[in-house]
């Protein structure tokens, strides 16, 4: 049997469906590492300047991460842009893992994938140590901007990305240009092709082992990922009642 054989329950190759989870990849990174340059390189710099503006004392200050509050320079703009560029990067890696777990009508496939990164990317933003959210207030809207960068980020990328998936058909460069980074970032990389091949044998159903072919290891992650939720909300809950 060769990698041209074709499944017997698809009728697809394995040429055929990894090529198509190759493009899938690079179009979801280009679009995540762009989504994530706008959402932290222009949203969470537009949050920090009107936190600075409501809290004068704040401006000027190096916050937490580094940045100063209330300036715009071109190198601090540049900085921020990469890093939002590597976490689109990042974040393209989780939805590429998580997008065959979503379910239920389109609303909510969009409530759950920004509502989910939202607070659990806020949890780990929002923190009682350090001076940003002991010197900017009002409180409650410093924690809501930390939270609604992430949210905005996971919404853009499900929505442009899932168009561009369909509608776009991007140049050898261009998916060369998406798939870049995974070279430099092969443990993360093996890991989705191990994800890829157990995807591919849940949609065998019946051809592959019971287990894989029942619909419990889909409900197990999303249960799991559901506690997750609920223990990033219970922390997030936490920090709030602390800093208020």
């Amino acid at each position: 049997m060769t990698t041209t054989t074709l499944d017997a329950t698809t009728g697809t190759s394995w040429r055929d469906d990894a090529a198509a989870a190759a493009r899938t990849l690079s179009v979801l990174t280009l679009v995540g590492a762009a989504c994530g340059g706008f959402a932290v390189g222009i949203l969470s710099r537009l949050a920090m300047f009107l936190l600075a503006r409501l809290n004068p004392a704040a401006s000027g200050v190096t916050s937490d991460d580094g940045f100063v509050m209330g300036r715009f320079t071109l190198s601090g703009s540049l900085q921020l842009a990469g890093v939002g560029l590597q976490l689109g990067v990042a974040g393209a890696a989780f939805y590429v893992a998580l997008r065959g777990l979503l379910t239920g009508p389109p609303w909510f496939r969009l409530l759950s994938i920004s509502l989910g990164p939202a607070v659990v990317a806020g949890a780990m933003a929002v923190h009682t140590d350090g001076i940003d959210f002991h010197l900017l207030e009002p409180t409650w809207l410093a924690v809501a901007l930390f939270i609604a960068v992430p949210g905005v980020y996971a919404a853009l990328l499900h929505v442009i990305g899932e168009r561009a998936l369909e509608r776009w058909q991007p140049g050898r460069l261009l998916l060369g240009l998406g798939l870049a980074p995974w070279v430099l970032l092969l443990p993360v990389t093996l890991l989705l092709a191990a994800g890829f091949a157990v995807h591919r044998r849940l949609r065998r159903g019946s051809g592959g082992p019971a287990f894989l072919a029942s619909p419990w290891p889909a409900r197990t992650l999303r249960a799991g990922l559901a506690v997750l939720f609920v223990l990033a909300l219970i922390d997030l809950r936490n920090d709030v009642i602390a800093l208020s």
